[in-house]
């Protein structure tokens, strides 16, 4: 298994970069470094089993949190058989109260069933936008949905053409906030 610093070094040019293993592998070469692929792959995936343990124990932390936020964003998803990327989405969960942040991939969908996943069994407070796949847990037990002034303020903003002075009369207001 290689050194903290390598693995550190492998998992942020993947996750964060997005950058594909045999751009990494050409990094290290460039720098007198061999590394294959599949032990690259096998460092990884070793690292990425570590780190689920951590994982896990922030999910349980941010989820017992009576304040929730959560955002679904658009990565880019390396698509190896086609050699190029596809639209994928990563969700995130903010606990807002201590400001404690995970994120949760399910093979890049958007579906109503990975916010079910992501919140399943949770109680409290939800902050979301106006994505219909929150809508669901408008109907739950325990879950209270709290709507964003940023979602808002974008229809008062879609509206302008509609009704200018009554949509800018939303956007002062939100913006008082």
């Amino acid at each position: 298994m290689a050194g903290a610093s390598v693995l550190a070094d492998i998992i942020v040019g993947k996750s964060v970069y997005h950058l594909p293993f045999y751009r990494l592998i050409q990094q290290y070469r460039e720098s007198g470094i061999t590394i294959s692929d599949s032990t690259m792959g096998g460092w990884y995936e070793a690292a990425v089993e570590k780190l689920k343990l951590l994982y896990d124990i922030l999910r349980r932390q941010i989820l017992s949190s009576e304040y929730v936020q959560i955002d679904e964003s658009v990565i880019p998803v390396i698509d190896n058989e086609k050699h190029k990327a596809r639209k994928g989405y990563e969700w995130c969960v903010r606990d807002a109260i201590t400001g404690d942040v995970m994120f949760y991939y399910d093979r890049g969908s958007r579906g109503h069933h990975v916010a079910r996943e992501i919140l399943g069994g949770y109680r409290g407070n939800v902050q979301c936008d106006g994505y219909e796949a929150y809508d669901q847990f408008e109907k739950m037990p325990g879950i209270t949905v709290h709507g964003c002034w940023t979602y808002v303020r974008r229809k008062f903003v879609d509206s302008l053409k509609e009704n200018e002075r009554l949509a800018m009369e939303g956007i002062l207001f939100i913006r008082k906030l």
